[in-house]
């Protein structure tokens, strides 16, 4: 009997509005540490951002992808049972108020009312009724008397079930596009081409522009791309901007960022071994590892007048390239080389010319995206019905003597009932 106890206690728990409250902030902390920690990017940057204590929280508890990690997702299916259960118990309860016939015999003793005034002569009463606005007024003729009632804003009752369902929809559309969606990156200059993991499509990069202000801050991030399936035929081309999303039926391509990339060559002993675009942050390990170059960073109108390397403009006026060089596994070497110098060591020479901004884009394929945004309205629809359709109730008895007594209730913005009640029976008095 007192394991039963238990479980019972353990299924009230889980069912209840408390303990969704409770998962609710845990999600809320834990999508701010999603927001805070830069999400999706390789284990060697957190290490290189964060310190080896924030680095070991980080990969522990996958806070580099939080919103894909076992535990989160967890959370947002227990959520979602939560829910479940407190919709499937309140719905019977919400139906049996909206359709609950008043038991106007036994109200007219009760005194429980926010409003009850009695009168000693007979007043137009459905005229009152349209006077507070209630306008479809049911009449029962009884041997006492006349019975009057009548209700508004029923559906008022919807209010937070249908917030509940909006928001499981959300949350289920998520999960269900988590697991069966994707999400991945492509970098790259003008004529790159990328294969779209998960799909059959590439992805050629055409062009990428910047448009500044006079200020020289970004007015807009412009990639002109083109999709094309596995047969090489073009599905659709296009530009991708800020906040200007390049859609297909089946993924969405994000403007996410951009940087700088530049073309190397690499010799030893004055023959060329190797040549790439190296994007910045990006090393290239050459010749068995023995020698590697880190792009560090990039300025295109470099300034060094107040101690710290900066640039003045975005515009390439003295382009120049903050690099490290490791040689036998040992980093030996960092320095500011312009476009155009050779940076060399022991046997090896760098020549680095032709900097140009690259495109980063963001591609997303989220089956759940149609739920979520059904979920939205159920959401805002639910939202709506709570706050401006709250259930009023108005009743009257008409007696044969010439005896009337009104009263009436509402579930919420009591005080405004009761004014606004008040006010219209002191012009029958």
């Amino acid at each position: 009997m007192k394991q039963d106890s238990i479980f019972k206690e353990i299924w009230k728990a889980f069912h209840s509005m408390k303990f969704g409250i409770i998962l609710l902030i845990i999600i809320s902390i834990s999508s701010i540490a999603g927001t805070v920690i830069p999400q999706n990017n390789p284990m060697t940057f957190y290490e290189k951002e964060y310190s080896f204590f924030i680095y070991t929280i980080i990969s522990t508890l996958s806070l580099h992808k939080v919103y894909a990690s076992w535990w989160f997702i967890s959370m947002m299916v227990a959520l979602s049972i939560n829910l479940t259960l407190c919709s499937i118990i309140r719905l019977p309860v919400i139906i049996r108020q909206i359709s609950r016939k008043p038991q106007l015999e036994e109200e007219i003793r009760g005194k429980n009312f926010l409003i009850k005034s009695e009168f000693d002569k007979e007043i137009d009463v459905e005229k009152f009724f349209k006077r507070t606005r209630f306008f479809r007024v049911k009449r029962i003729d009884k041997a006492e008397g006349t019975y009057y009632f009548s209700q508004k804003n029923s559906f008022g009752y919807l209010g937070s079930w249908l917030s509940h369902v909006g928001l499981l929809i959300i949350i289920s559309s998520y999960i269900f596009g988590k697991i069966v969606g994707f999400e991945t990156y492509a970098y790259g200059v003008p004529g790159t081409v990328h294969s779209i993991e998960g799909t059959s499509y590439t992805l050629n990069i055409d062009d990428f522009n910047i448009d500044f202000r006079e200020d020289h801050t970004v007015n807009q991030y412009i990639s002109n791309i083109t999709v094309k399936n596995q047969g090489g035929d073009v599905v659709k081309t296009g530009n991708v901007m800020v906040n200007h999303p390049f859609r297909m039926e089946e993924i969405n391509i994000y403007q996410n960022g951009t940087g700088w990339a530049i073309d190397i060559e690499l010799e030893k002993n004055e023959k060329k071994i190797s040549e790439r675009t190296l994007y910045q942050s990006e090393v290239h390990v050459d010749d068995n590892e023995r020698i590697a170059l880190q792009f560090v960073n990039f300025y295109p109108d470099f300034d060094q007048s107040k101690g710290m390397p900066r640039t003045l403009t975005p515009y390439l006026n003295n382009p120049k390239l903050l690099y490290t060089i490791f040689y036998e596994g040992q980093r030996v070497d960092m320095n500011v080389a312009s476009i155009g110098e050779d940076i060399s060591w022991e046997e090896y020479t760098f020549k680095i010319h032709n900097p140009r901004q690259f495109t980063l884009l963001q591609i997303v394929s989220d089956p759940g995206m149609t739920g979520a945004t059904v979920g939205g309205l159920i959401l805002l629809l639910g939202i709506m019905l709570a706050f401006y359709f709250h259930p009023k109730q108005l009743k009257a008895f008409e007696s044969k003597d010439g005896r009337t007594v009104i009263w009436g209730d509402t579930a919420k913005n009591k005080d405004v009932f009761k004014e606004e009640m008040k006010l219209a029976l002191m012009e029958i008095e």
